[in-house]
């Protein structure tokens, strides 16, 4: 015979606090941070969208040409989309790369030498693996499988 349970003890001895915005604020973050690999990205932008934080910023690559910095526009001249994390905003919770179709997002430690907060400029993805039409936009089945949080805990 199964056990079952006939009694749900309650706890009934807690108070319930507000919860300080500053004592969160000094919470240990993971020393590792969220990477791209720009090769397999497909522009999609599941990432951003599906980011509880809105840490994460495809931005338009004409913010910056004109720059007057050749370095930073040659690095930019071909590209559909800079690709952005605020990592001060960022809790690791990983959900954009679960949701990432192409596994282009992971998490690793910073390069030496790069600052541990603020936002960073990753990488900038080229227009050419853009999906487009044709490739069926990859984004549409990802949203059509859902992005609540319900939807997200199934998995």
């Amino acid at each position: 015979m199964p056990f079952v349970k006939t009694e749900v003890d309650i706890k009934t001895d807690y108070t319930v606090e507000t919860v300080d915005p500053e004592w969160l604020k000094q919470g240990v973050k993971s020393p590792k941070h969220l990477m791209l690999d720009p090769e397999p990205c497909i522009l999609c932008r599941a990432c951003e969208d599906v980011c509880p934080w809105n840490c994460i910023f495809m931005l338009d690559p004409g913010i910056v040409k004109d720059s007057q910095d050749e370095a930073v526009e040659s690095q930019v001249e071909n590209a559909f989309a800079i690709f952005v994390v605020d990592d001060n905003a960022c809790t690791r919770c990983s959900v954009c790369v679960e949701r990432c179709p192409s596994d282009c997002l992971y998490y690793a430690r910073l390069p030496e030498g790069e600052p541990p907060t603020g936002a960073r400029t990753m990488a900038a993805v080229p227009a050419s693996q853009r999906a487009d039409e044709e490739a069926g936009r990859a984004f549409e089945p990802i949203v059509a499988g859902g992005t609540s949080r319900k939807d997200r805990t199934r998995r």
